[in-house]
């Protein structure tokens, strides 16, 4: 009785965990399938499982083993797919210190001296200045919220800032910053993977040699099921 009763077992994991998920989350679910590698990824999960059961079945002679180690298996899946959408990552890390002042704030006033055909150049700043800023939006079902600055550092680097954001957790978070408005698949510069959803105050450091500014987005992105999950179009600060 207790060993027909093991059979059901994985069967039963995958209702408890992927079960829930796809009722509870079942847009941000079906946003999977929308993209090529987000439903080759799902068939190989799929296959790999099979593959598993299989073999299990096929060369292991204790009929208990292969219910399990099925368990098991959708566990640790569960782990990794759901897991995220469910238990937050707080990170507060700051590459910048000290105030940071708006670029309106510390703008050079206007020369009352003779004209002159040369361009001016911006006074160089003793402080880091906040060049642009945007709130944060969810997208594809996702939820997010805070906002996000451009910080440019007195030796002409960038950062990006996440301030009071929470943006709902997903497998293989990613950050790029991208020319243009409202850029919803990645590109430009790649900021790197997200090393927390929470947080009062996350840095992460612009490449050397990109030129941001206002009109530049800021994306929030899954690598592994390729779905947009939010992004910030910098306004001027």
């Amino acid at each position: 009785m207790a060993t027909r009763l093991l059979r059901f077992l994985p069967a039963a994991v995958f209702v408890a965990t992927f079960g829930v998920f796809f009722v509870q989350k079942n847009e941000q679910a079906r946003g999977v399938f929308r993209s090529g590698r987000g439903i080759l990824t799902l068939v190989v999960i799929v296959g790999g499982y099979v593959v598993i059961a299989v073999l299990l079945r096929r060369f292991v002679r204790w009929s208990w083993v292969a219910p399990v180690v099925l368990a098991a298996v959708v566990l640790g899946l569960a782990a990794w797919v759901v897991r995220p959408y469910y238990v937050d990552d707080t990170d507060n890390t700051r590459l910048v210190s000290g105030q940071v002042a708006d670029a309106s704030e510390v703008e050079t006033p206007p020369s009352t001296g003779p004209a002159s055909d040369a361009p001016s150049e911006p006074a160089p700043q003793p402080q880091p200045v906040r060049v642009a800023a945007a709130p944060l939006q969810g997208l594809a079902g996702h939820s997010a919220s805070g906002n996000v600055s451009l910080i440019r550092n007195s030796d002409g680097s960038h950062v990006v800032r996440f301030e009071s954001f929470d943006i709902e957790g997903t497998p293989d978070p990613e950050l790029y910053l991208i020319e243009g408005s409202d850029q919803t698949n990645p590109g430009g510069a790649d900021l790197g993977a997200q090393r927390g959803n929470v947080g009062d105050v996350s840095d992460y450091a612009v490449p050397a040699g990109v030129e941001p500014g206002a009109g530049w987005t800021v994306l929030v992105w899954c690598g592994q099921f390729a779905v947009e999950i939010a992004n910030a179009t910098l306004a001027p600060a």
